[in-house]
C-alpha cells in the first residue's frame, strides 16, 4: 500500500516488483492476451479479425466485424467473458456475437478401425478375410512402425498397429518397404524371385480390404468420407515376377509315391500296436488324398465320405459338394476330382474298416469350418509333415507340396489342362505360370512320316512313280 509521500511500506516491498511485460501471462479475459500474434486471424478474402477459443469442452469460432486490431483485442475479449459468463447456447443466440459453427474434430481412421469396418460388411470366408487382415497389419507394422512380429509380443504388437492410421500407410511408405524386403533377400536369383512373391502376396491380400467390388460400395458413406485420398496402396503397382519361373519338387514325386507305399502303406508289422498301425495308416490316407487327388490339406481335413463317389459310374471320384462342415471357396474348387482305379481300391478297404464314420479322416478334435487355428487332424499333418521332411522335401509347407508334385508331373506327362482340371484352378494361365517349362517346344508329331518315306525313297516304281507312304485315293 502507498504511505504518505508516495514511499513503500517494509511489508508490502517484495510485491511491488514490476515483472517485464514479455513475462506477463494474461488471461483470454484481459484484451492483451489477444494482442500475441497468431491469437487473432483473417479469414480468406477479408481484412476483418476473428477470434477462437475453447471453453468447457467446445470451441467456437466468432466474427469481431473490425479491421482494427486493438478494437479487435477487446472484442475478443468481450466474447470470452460472455461465454464463460453466459454459455455457448446463449452466446450462439446473440446476433451480435455470430458464433460461428464450431469446427469439427476430425476423425483419424486407423488400421485396427478399418478392419472392424470390414468385418461388419465382408462376405469371404474367415480365413481368408484373416489373411487380408494379416497383410494390412503387416504393412503397417513394417512399413511403419519398423516392427517385425513375435508371438511372445502379440498383444502390444495388435495394439500398435491397429493404432495406426491409414493415411500414414502413403505410396512412398509401402515402396521403401518393398525395397527393404527386396534388399533383404540378397543376390541370389531364387531368393529374389520368393522375395517378389511374398511382397505381391502380401500386397494382393491387403488391397483386398480395400476392394471396390467387395468392400468399398458396402460400407456406410460417412466411413468412406474418412478414408485418405488416395485410397491406401491404391497406386502400389504389383512387382513384375520372373514369367519362366515354375515349382520344381524337390523330390523325385513318382519315387517319393513308392517310398510312401513302402512305409506308410505297408501292412501292420508284428511289433506295431493296433494304435500305432491306424495311426500310421492315416497318415498314408492323408498322403494319397494330398497326392494321387491333389487335395488342399483343408479339403482333405473335413473330406466327408458323402463325398467321396468310389462306385461312380464316369468312373471313382471325388466331387467337394457343400456339407454341414465345408463349403468349396469357389466353382472352380467344387469340381469332381477323379481317381486312378488303385487309389479307389486302397480307399475302399480303408472304408470298409469304419462304415459308419463320418469324415475319411479320423480325429477326437471338433470340427474347424473357420480353417482359422489348428485343423481338426493336427496330430496326423504333424507326423506326415514330419515324414515328408526326412525324405527331403524343403518347402516351407511340405504336405501342400505334394499337391504341387502331382500338378508338376500332370502337367509334365498329360499337358497344362489336365494339369489344371486335377488342381482345379480357375483359369489355365494359374497353372501355366507355374507347373509348365516355357523352354519346351512341342512338335506336331508327324515327323514318323518322313522316317517311313526315307526308308523308300529309293523305291520308285515301274512307272518312275516314288512310293508314298501315304494311303492313296481311289
Amino acid at each position: 500500500m502507498l504511505e504518505q509521500k508516495g514511499t513503500f511500506s517494509n511489508a508490502d516491498a517484495k510485491t511491488a516488483i514490476k515483472l517485464p511485460s514479455e513475462l506477463i501471462r494474461y488471461p483470454k479475459s484481459h484484451m492483451l492476451y489477444w494482442k500475441e500474434e497468431g491469437r487473432l486471424f483473417c479469414q480468406r478474402g477479408s481484412t476483418d479479425y476473428c477470434c477462437r477459443f475453447s471453453h468447457n469442452g467446445r470451441r467456437g469460432f466468432f466474427d469481431l466485424n473490425t479491421s482494427n486490431k486493438v478494437e479487435a483485442q477487446k472484442r475478443a475479449a468481450e466474447r470470452y467473458k460472455y461465454v464463460v459468463a453466459h454459455g455457448w447456447e446463449k452466446a450462439e443466440k446473440n446476433p451480435d456475437f455470430r458464433v460461428q459453427a464450431p469446427e469439427p474434430e476430425r476423425v483419424v481412421l486407423t488400421v485396427g478401425g478399418w478392419i472392424k469396418e470390414v468385418r461388419a460388411v465382408s462376405l469371404v470366408r474367415a480365413l481368408t478375410l484373416l489373411s487380408y487382415e494379416q497383410a494390412l497389419r503387416r504393412i503397417a507394422a513394417e512399413a511403419v512402425l519398423g516392427l517385425s512380429y513375435s508371438i511372445k509380443q502379440h498383444a502390444s504388437w495388435l495394439a500398435k498397429v491397429d493404432k495406426v492410421p491409414l493415411e500414414r500407410i502413403t505410396t512412398d511408405v509401402v515402396a521403401k518397404w518393398i525395397k527393404t524386403r527386396l534388399s533383404s533377400a540378397g543376390t541370389d536369383p531364387r531368393a529374389q524371385e520368393k522375395a517378389k512373391h511374398t511382397v505381391n502376396h502380401v500386397l494382393r491380400s491387403a488391397k483386398a480390404l480395400f476392394s471396390q467390388k467387395k468392400v468399398l460400395r458396402k460400407v456406410a458413406k460417412s466411413k468412406l468420407d474418412q478414408l485418405p485420398k488416395p485410397t491406401p496402396l491404391s497406386e502400389v503397382v504389383l512387382l513384375e515376377e520372373d514369367s519362366s519361373a515354375r515349382f520344381t519338387p524337390s523330390v523325385d514325386p513318382e519315387a517319393l509315391l513308392l517310398s510312401a507305399q513302402k512305409e506308410l502303406g505297408a501292412p501292420r508289422a508284428d511289433s506295431e500296436t493296433e494304435e500305432e498301425f491306424a495311426f500310421r495308416e492315416q497318415q498314408w490316407i492323408a498322403f494319397l488324398l494330398s497326392f494321387c487327388g491333389g487335395l488342399r490339406r483343408r479339403e482333405s481335413d473335413l473330406l466327408a465320405w458323402l463325398q467321396v463317389h468310389l462306385d461312380h459310374s464316369g468312373g471313382p471320384r471325388i466331387q467337394l459338394d457343400i456339407t454341414e462342415h465345408f463349403k468349396a471357396k469357389n466353382k472352380a474348387h467344387a469340381k469332381s476330382i477323379p481317381l486312378d482305379p488303385e487309389v479307389a481300391s486302397l480307399l475302399k478297404a480303408y472304408r470298409d474298416k469304419s462304415p459308419k464314420a463320418e469324415f475319411v479322416l479320423k480325429s477326437d478334435n471338433a470340427v474347424n469350418t473357420t480353417g482359422i487355428g489348428k485343423p481338426r487332424c493336427n496330430l496326423t499333418w504333424k507326423a506326415l509333415r514330419k515324414w515328408l521332411r526326412a525324405k527331403g522335401i524343403e518347402d516351407a509347407k511340405p504336405v501342400h507340396a505334394l499337391r504341387k508334385s502331382i500338378g508338376s508331373l500332370m502337367a509334365e506327362k498329360h499337358g497344362i489342362h489336365a494339369a489344371q482340371r486335377l488342381l482345379r484352378h480357375t483359369t489355365p494361365a494359374i497353372t501355366s505360370k507355374y507347373y509348365s517349362n516355357s523352354e519346351a517346344v512341342e512338335v506336331p508329331g508327324v515327323g514318323s512320316l518322313l522316317a517311313i518315306s526315307s526308308k523308300n525313297a529309293s523305291a520308285i516304281d515301274s512307272a518312275g512313280t516314288p512310293t508314298s507312304p501315304l494311303p492313296q485315293a481311289a
